[in-house]
């Protein structure tokens, strides 16, 4: 790649000013539109929309479908796209079909790409392609030059896909893993027994401080405010001064949230722990914490706890509740080794969410230099 300046009028040498109007032409989506949102993984015709979800669902409706590929699918309130290379039907009236009106003149990768890196900015709950979007300008460089950038893009994306495609099945491993093991009906071992929590746990709660007894620098005898504002944001920390030891946590400790979210698990944190979290403390001579840990995060466990917290405004999940919870308890060694598979798994997930932010983070970096010329491929 070389860098180039651009004009005084902020196009690239060898590029045009064009609207999206005049490269792009759209068609509405009334004759895709599918009749049944009775959707079923065995049926083969896949549903789109333009936001996050991409693929609603699959229909059996082997009529009406659209083939004339690629395009770009465009929701007209939303202005969110999405680049479709495959046959499809549609759920929204509010999608628009755009195709580019000459191949020779303008590649729909690219203009996918020009679409994709545009804040559009959205007021009122409207229609916003016919009356606004079609009509902004873009910078449109020689069809051998978005060829080159659409490619370039187009492979940081295929590294993208496959990297969550990794992170999927590893998550999908474990989410089986962990119905497996932790499972009562898997318990053939003899070694292996059923007891209730409360046999091997006792919990506290922790403490409500207000607001004018918090500090916003450490300082001798202050300890981190542990809430789940602090945890969701490291950078929002808190103080308490000289609190009650029955309140302080270590990292070898595990929290639990029993209110609010209910059921979400904390260790490898220390601090002063707020009212809303259980300290589950366990029996650590018959109790390995990482085990604990992922049985309590456990799929089963987790509809238990949200199940016995209730569907109020508010969910609460008392200590009776959780002391009465089944604990599948294998031996020391054992609890050890699935501890340690499963987080060897969390590991691999952790390194692929990782590598998936810094691909996601170069494709923007690549979006603004790209296209807007201030980077120049060689061609």
């Amino acid at each position: 790649m070389r860098n180039k300046e651009t004009t005084k009028q902020n196009i690239p040498d060898g590029w045009r000013e064009v609207c999206f109007e005049d490269v792009l032409s759209f068609e509405r989506p009334d004759n895709y539109i599918v009749k049944s949102t009775n959707y079923s993984q065995n049926n083969k015709i896949p549903v789109l929309t333009a936001n996050k979800a991409f693929v609603l669902g699959y229909t059996a409706e082997d009529f009406d479908i659209y083939k004339k590929n690629p395009v770009i699918i465009f929701d007209d309130f939303t202005t969110d796209s999405k680049y479709v290379d495959f046959p499809f039907k549609v759920k929204s009236s509010a999608i628009k079909i755009l195709k580019s009106k000459d191949k020779k003149q303008a590649k729909l990768k690219f203009l996918y790409e020009k679409i994709k890196s545009i804040n559009f900015p959205r007021g009122a709950h409207k229609r916003y392609y016919i009356s606004q979007y079609q009509k902004q300008k873009i910078a449109l460089p020689p069809i051998k030059e978005q060829q080159k950038i659409a490619e370039i893009l187009g492979a940081v994306d295929d590294d993208i896909a496959k990297t969550q495609e990794v992170i999927d099945a590893t998550e999908k491993l474990k989410k089986g893993l962990m119905q497996q093991l932790f499972s009562k009906s898997n318990v053939k071992d003899k070694r292996w027994g059923i007891v209730k929590l409360q046999d091997v746990c006792k919990v506290r709660q922790g403490l409500q401080i207000p607001i004018k007894k918090r500090f916003k620098e450490g300082g001798e005898n202050r300890f981190i405010y542990i809430t789940l504002k602090y945890l969701k944001a490291l950078d929002n920390v808190e103080y308490i001064e000289n609190p009650s030891k029955s309140v302080i946590c270590g990292k070898e400790d595990i929290l639990m949230t029993r209110t609010g979210n209910t059921g979400i698990v904390v260790t490898n944190v220390s601090g002063v722990f707020h009212n809303n979290f259980f300290l589950v403390d366990f029996d650590r001579e018959k109790i390995v914490k990482d085990f604990l840990v992922y049985y309590l995060r456990s799929g089963k466990i987790q509809k238990i706890i949200l199940d016995r917290a209730g569907t109020t405004t508010i969910p609460d999940l008392n200590h009776g509740d959780f002391y009465s919870i089944n604990f599948v308890m294998p031996s020391i060694k054992e609890q050890q080794k699935i501890a340690e598979i499963l987080s060897a798994i969390d590991k691999k997930i952790s390194v692929n969410k990782k590598l998936k932010a810094k691909l996601t983070q170069l494709k923007k970096g690549l979006m603004q230099d790209l296209l807007s010329g201030r980077v120049r491929t060689n061609i």
